[in-house]
């Protein structure tokens, strides 16, 4: 159990050294914590560097006890060092890590490779890459259920969004039917979306949007906006952009540099359409071009999305009706304000676990504000990480306008849970109604006793186990 949740923590850091060995040695409850929400992903590399850290870490206790023994003779010493060497056992997953590593570059950079090769044969091919702060995958569903509608369209799979990954979507699924590759591109550091894009070569670039999300990470908004921006600054010219510029930080950058945008095709898209949400999250209706529709979808950001979309349809000469009726019935993107009723009881549920940015929590925050229904607003909810140095400041404000838009909040006892409930309690909520509960399936597991009819609870922002 003990090297498996360090194994698990070592995945859920994406094996980087540093920040796993922070979070391990200030962690030590994690070490024997037993998770019902997350899973360790057997793959080739955790097996890999399992194998290696056993081999490492046995051979050295061995060594450690045969010296003991042959020199000091004292069997006494035996438990204390074993108990050191259990101490340091998360550096000997470091340590296997690094032998690793040239094995592992090898193989990924030859995956790599091959699918860069593959890729650069298929010229007649669209690539359309989409990348930003928050929001796509949610747009490259909807990109996807629009073009799939005239085109043979290939999409890259959930998260699977790293040059390995899809370089293996490449390798594996692309073929000569397909017309179009559309490609979410993840980034944690500047270059990640030139290296993707290097790969892909992508002739219609989406960037839906910049936020603060892993400021901690970027260590700079501008690191951030400059690595979102290398998606544009890769496409060709006679291609073009469609840009979300509902974010300052966009806008301001696209005017700074101007003169080196001019050469490229961009298309804005902007955040003030009319729209307004039915009563009982029946539907949005709101206007494109002077034209109304009608979406399923309820979070506001969501029409940013079907404008990116619905661009690309009337790019791609897609009927106006079909495109029409394509908008009305858009499915949800699992685990992102996905809402699912209960018809028997009238609870509706929203479930947003997979969203952990500020513009979508903004987004629940209007829904509340505005949506009439017959029930209370429920909301569970985490904080919005890896904000870094502006991790208070926002995540208070937030907090503050969303205990003034619901009727009950559930918290779980995680790392900052004491500092949240202080902060309601005092200033923005009545304590009766803050639920404290010690685990978040302790929370599930009380929902039967919490609901009642027509309540509307929302699930925002479910972390993942090294955040808790």
């Amino acid at each position: 159990m003990l090297i498996k949740n360090i194994l698990l923590a070592f995945q859920l850091e994406n094996y980087k050294n540093a920040r796993f060995l922070k979070f391990i040695y200030t962690h030590f409850p994690f070490w024997f914590y037993w998770s019902e929400r997350q899973n360790l992903v057997w793959t080739k590399k955790a097996l890999f560097i399992l194998v290696l850290t056993l081999f490492l870490f046995l051979g050295d206790c061995m060594s450690g006890i045969f010296v003991i023994l042959s020199f000091w003779a004292q069997k006494i010493l035996i438990i204390p060092f074993i108990l050191l060497e259990i101490f340091l056992l998360p550096l000997y997953f470091v340590i296997a890590n690094i032998i690793s590593y040239p094995l592992d570059s090898y193989l990924k950079n030859k995956i790599i490779q091959q699918a860069t090769k593959k890729i650069s044969n298929f010229k007649n091919l669209i690539v359309i890459g989409i990348t930003g702060s928050y929001g796509k995958t949610s747009t490259k569903d909807m990109v996807y259920t629009l073009l799939k509608e005239k085109f043979k369209v290939l999409t890259t799979e959930g998260n699977k969004n790293t040059p390995l990954w899809v370089s293996e979507i490449i390798l594996e699924k692309l073929n000569e039917d397909i017309e179009i590759f559309i490609v979410e591109m993840w980034a944690y550091i500047p270059w990640d979306i030139k290296t993707l894009c290097d790969i892909v070569k992508p002739k219609i670039g989406i960037l839906t949007g910049i936020t603060l999300q892993h400021l901690e990470r970027f260590k700079s908004l501008e690191n951030i906006i400059k690595t979102k921006f290398e998606l544009i600054e890769s496409l060709p010219i006679d291609w073009f952009a469609l840009i979300d510029t509902s974010s300052q930080w966009v806008k301001t950058w696209l005017e700074k540099y101007k003169d080196f945008f001019a050469i490229k095709n961009i298309i804005t898209i902007s955040d003030t359409i009319p729209f307004h949400y039915c009563d009982n999250l029946e539907w949005i209706n709101f206007e494109i071009e002077g034209k109304s529709y009608q979406t399923k979808l309820i979070a506001k950001h969501s029409l940013q999305t079907i404008q990116i979309a619905y661009k690309l349809a009337k790019y791609f000469s897609i009927n106006d009706e079909i495109i029409e009726e394509l908008i009305k019935n858009l499915p949800y993107t699992k685990h992102r304000m996905e809402l699912i009723r209960n018809i028997k009881t009238g609870v509706n549920i929203i479930d947003d676990s997979y969203n952990g940015n500020i513009e979508w929590v903004k987004s629940i925050i209007d829904l509340l504000k505005n949506i009439k229904i017959n029930g209370r607003k429920i909301i569970i909810v985490w904080w919005i990480v890896e904000l870094g140095e502006k991790s208070k400041e926002v995540n208070e404000q937030l907090w503050k306008d969303l205990a003034n838009c619901a009727d009950m909040i559930l918290l779980s006892k995680w790392k900052i849970w004491e500092a949240i409930y202080r902060w309601l309690k005092e200033k923005w909520f009545d304590e009766k109604n803050i639920k404290i509960y010690s685990h978040s399936l302790d929370i599930h597991n009380d929902l039967w006793n919490i609901l009642q009819f027509w309540d509307l609870i929302i699930f925002q922002n479910d972390l993942p186990d090294n955040y808790l």
